[in-house]
């Protein structure tokens, strides 16, 4: 088998892509949110199954996504909290490199997010 017969034949093994997903980008990949006036910094990695895990330390703390309402909104699962707070904002496509600022909801502090190559 050549190198170009075996990459068409993996191709069609391979999931296909959903082409309006604006979450695409993030999977497989780090998302770094930093809140400069809270001094709080994270790496997030965003799974396509609506999951998503931020090392701390030896530990981890973990949540869910969804779409909902138009909206992509996420919270944290583990540890358990009491009342956890729902974040949703509008779905944007990113790309790889790309830093955005947002506002957290609750606070109204910046929140700059840079969505980096690979997990690390």
């Amino acid at each position: 088998m050549t190198p170009a017969t075996l990459a068409a034949a993996l191709a069609l093994l391979a999931p296909a892509a959903t082409p309006d997903d604006p979450m695409a980008a993030f999977y497989g990949n780090t998302v770094t949110i930093w809140v400069p006036d809270a001094y709080y910094f994270a790496r997030r990695y965003v799974d396509a199954d609506g999951t998503w895990r931020e090392p701390h330390g030896s530990d981890w703390t973990r949540g869910v996504w969804r779409y909902d309402g138009g909206q992509i909104c996420s919270w944290q699962t583990e540890p358990v909290l009491r009342n956890p707070r729902h974040y949703c904002y509008p779905p944007e496509a990113r790309a790889v490199g790309e830093t955005w600022v947002t506002k957290d909801p609750d606070t109204g502090n910046e929140v700059v997010q840079t969505l980096e190559a690979g997990r690390n």
